[in-house]
């Protein structure tokens, strides 16, 4: 019997084949940097890093890195051209779907891609775009709600002699949830907070702020129990209370992605 594949269902499968196709990549050909960005209509980028390990660079790095990827996704690549990107000798392919873009970026500290390196890296580039934004197609008209991050209702922090407490409202499905969390920050207090109420398997692996053309950003990095990190991010104003407010945002779209896995 062949049971019809729902939008959860395509989700996780797109996750998966995402991460063995970076496998395979780096499998082929040695690379420092191999990364794939995905982005659709509901939801903004969302970063999938096969290296570095996000464990290993700091958070101003990752925020760098993130951010370079980001803008490439905005133009189109075909694997032709060699660029500096977040300090990696870089060469990035596009993709596109009905419903999404991609774009794969491979890239080294200090040695540049030999032509018949770039020959392997186009054609699983290529190959494993087309076969993502396939495996998409069923999500097309019934995206489930919890995997759509929404801006958080409230947002209170209290500033003890040492320590932060924050409490969070945030939307999730049809629901409200409300967390807490204490940290030595504010920001990571709220960012606690926000896993509290939407899922307190995940783990803050750490936020960054930092500027993307002009504007002010926070990033916030979550990782679930196996590991599988997820970055949000959101740009600020000027006040305290809106860069709390951006940082559950952040949060909240990171935890959101992890969630629906």
């Amino acid at each position: 019997m062949i049971e019809e594949q729902g939008p959860a269902d395509a989700g996780l499968i797109v996750q998966d084949v995402v991460y063995a196709g970076l496998e395979a990549m780096r499998a082929a050909v040695p690379l420092d940097l191999c990364a794939y960005l995905h982005a659709t209509e509901d939801q903004g980028p969302q970063l999938f890093l096969g290296a570095p390990d996000l464990a290993s660079i700091d958070p101003s790095e990752a925020f760098s890195l993130f951010t370079a990827l980001r803008d490439a996704l905005h133009d189109p690549h075909e694997g032709d051209e060699t660029m500096l990107l977040g300090g990696y000798l870089a060469i990035a392919l596009s993709t596109d779907g009905p419903l999404s873009r991609g774009l794969h970026v491979v890239g080294r500290r200090e040695t540049p891609f030999e032509p018949e390196e770039r020959a392997v890296i186009a054609r699983l580039a290529a190959s494993l775009g087309r076969l993502i934004h396939s495996v998409e197609r069923p999500a097309a008209t019934a995206q489930p709600e919890h995997t759509k991050a929404g801006a958080p209702i409230r947002v209170a922090v209290e500033m003890l002699s040492d320590r932060a407490r924050a409490e969070v409202s945030a939307p999730f499905g049809d629901e409200i949830r409300t967390g807490t969390g204490e940290a030595p920050t504010a920001p990571r207090a709220v960012a606690l907070a926000v896993i509290d109420a939407v899922d307190a398997s995940l783990k803050l692996r750490d936020t960054a702020e930092g500027d993307i053309g002009g504007e002010r950003a926070v990033l916030v990095l979550l990782t679930d129990s196996a590991e599988r990190p997820a970055l949000g991010a959101t740009l600020i104003d000027q006040t305290a209370s809106d860069a709390l407010r951006a940082t559950a945002s952040a949060a909240l779209d990171a935890a959101l992605r992890l969630s629906s896995r």
